[in-house]
């Protein structure tokens, strides 16, 4: 991600106020958002979920639907970089509409899937890390070294995030259900609306 692209403050205002349009229209499949973004190319949307994190700072890296194996594909993979080094949010996206959270503020199944999805991605990581580096390998500049974070498997650099729903999904109870499974399994919990916010905030600053 090229910082210089936040200082396009009014064609970035746009993209996020078509973001916005998008979601309230009709249609739930997470497809819809994804597809959107990829061909808007308004990836500073996604990697404003950086703003949730202390890492991006230095340098950001955005790879939109990355397989891992034969499988599986992350809908997003950011890379981050702050003076402790490399870090990996990947991200799972999820329908806007349908059962989010139930009436009492419980996940439902649209968060439940998500997190099976990307505990799916993280056991994977742990036996096949060798295969994450070199898929990553294809995107490296052949005349750079690999840093060390690339090199072998750290859970702690690894983050997760399952996006679904909106603002009027969540309550009381969910934000507290979010608290706990980002600070028990590290995945965070976003609606599509945390999206539009952290665009909007990211735009004309000096980094994300």
């Amino acid at each position: 991600m090229d910082i210089e692209d936040l200082k396009d403050e009014t064609e970035l205002n746009e993209l996020a106020e078509m973001y916005l349009e998008m979601l309230d229209t009709p249609g739930t499949p997470e497809r819809t958002v994804l597809n959107w973004l990829r061909e808007n190319k308004a990836y500073f949307i996604i990697a404003s979920i950086l703003k949730y994190y202390s890492f991006g700072h230095h340098e950001a890296f955005i790879f939109p639907e990355l397989r891992l194996g034969t499988t599986l594909q992350v809908d997003f993979l950011i890379i981050g970089k702050n003076s402790g080094g490399y870090e990996f949010i990947f991200i799972e996206l999820e329908a806007r509409y349908g059962k989010i959270t139930m009436a009492d503020g419980e996940l439902g199944d649209v968060f439940r899937k998500g997190i099976r999805q990307v505990k799916d991605w993280g056991d994977w990581l742990e036996v096949y890390f060798t295969s994450f580096q070199e898929t990553l390998l294809k995107y490296k500049n052949l005349e750079q070294p690999l840093p060390l974070e690339f090199l072998k498997p750290d859970r702690t650099r690894f983050h997760y995030v399952v996006v679904g729903g909106r603002r009027t999904d969540f309550n009381e109870k969910t934000y507290r259900i979010k608290r706990r499974i980002r600070e028990e399994q590290n995945i965070d919990l976003l609606h599509y609306d945390n999206l539009y916010d952290t665009a909007k905030d990211i735009i004309g600053k000096p980094t994300y």
